[in-house]
């Protein structure tokens, strides 16, 4: 999904910041995008994390105007909790 917007996003003359913990396919992904692309290391379960890309991303292109967040992150720890079946909760 992820991918899929920021192709188009580029055709559309926009600049898109791919930001993923992996580099290698991240780096990849932004260098088949283009010049309007650029991708930045880092974890999105981390808050500070996310603020230094942020920053770094407006510090390059002065803006920031949508983000899609599509990191796929579950709550593992809730996953077995099956007490509210049958529930009307």
């Amino acid at each position: 999904m992820g991918e899929a917007l920021a192709t188009h996003l580029v055709s559309k003359d926009w600049f898109v910041a791919c930001v993923d913990l992996q580099r290698g396919p991240g780096e990849a992904l932004a260098k088949s995008l283009g010049p309007n692309a650029h991708f930045w290391e880092a974890n999105v379960a981390d808050y500070d994390s996310q603020a230094r890309v942020f920053q770094e991303v407006f510090d390059k292109w002065g803006r920031l105007d949508a983000l899609l967040a599509n990191a796929g992150i579950v709550d593992r720890s809730s996953i077995y909790i099956l007490n509210h079946r049958g529930s009307d909760v």
